[in-house]
């Protein structure tokens, strides 16, 4: 799983949950929940996407670094029964800085990879404060190893940074306390990164790994793929609450024209 980033350029679908138990939105509905997760990985699967990341997006209000355990048990028998079916690399991500939960559920499950809202940089947001994890992560990957990559971010999106560190500056040190790829949201400005900061992240980092974790369209995707080595694409392969299978079709036949 060291070769996902082998030069082809990667896009990573999500597999957004219904919300769990535990959750105040929480309907009941179990079956439900594992159905509609499933469909939309092999829906994914089908239309070519790169990968898949499994993630409890629709979980509000989300918790600093750990979900319920009824949320989570639930969240790993689904990681396990798409991990069964899944021929591309497969990784999970636990709202909003689950560092620990995910390691071990990656590990129970043979995921590929996490992804670390708060690796090196302490954030905070509308759920509290979220300290850097990398230092008391390596503790739980020494004692638990596995070949897992850990897909961190840097100023995660909808939060501040304390103190606030630029983006390049964090990317440095996430490269440092052996992250596998830089996830970018927002930039310096709290804004949604632009074209310009994925060129001068590189500029800045060379040829180490960037994922750009959200505001990718199929009208700029080919821009962001020209310094980034992967998207992260959730939303917009939707409709309402669904994997759209045509929407999934025409952004991937945009990324094949050019790579």
């Amino acid at each position: 799983m060291k070769t996902f980033f082998d030069g082809k350029k990667k896009v990573i679908g999500m597999v957004h949950l219904l919300p769990l138990p535990a959750n105040a939105a929480y309907k009941g509905n179990k079956d439900e929940i594992v159905q509609f997760a499933l469909e939309d990985a092999k829906t994914l699967i089908d239309c070519g996407v790169d990968a898949i990341m499994l993630e409890n997006f629709n979980d509000w209000p989300q918790y600093a670094d750990e979900i319920p355990w009824e949320s989570y048990t639930l969240m790993t028998a689904v990681a396990s029964k798409i991990r069964d079916f899944c021929p591309i690399p497969f990784g999970v991500n636990i709202e909003m800085n689950a560092w620990h939960q995910e390691w071990i559920m990656a590990w129970a499950v043979n995921a590929d990879f996490i992804r670390l809202e708060a690796f090196v940089d302490n954030r905070g947001g509308s759920f509290g404060y979220i300290p850097a994890c990398s230092t008391p992560l390596s503790k739980v990957m020494k004692d638990y190893p596995s070949e897992i990559l850990l897909f961190t971010d840097v100023h995660t999106q909808e939060t501040y940074g304390n103190p606030d560190v630029p983006i390049n500056e964090l990317a440095h040190n996430a490269i440092g306390h052996d992250s596998d790829a830089i996830i970018v949201t927002e930039n310096d400005k709290n804004q949604r990164i632009t074209i310009a900061d994925v060129k001068a992240m590189r500029e800045e980092i060379g040829d180490f790994p960037i994922i750009v974790g959200s505001g990718v369209k199929p009208h700029n995707v080919l821009d962001y793929l020209e310094y980034a080595d992967a998207v992260i694409v959730g939303r917009g392969f939707k409709t309402g609450d669904r994997i759209d299978p045509k929407l999934v079709r025409e952004f991937m036949d945009i990324v094949h024209t050019k790579y």
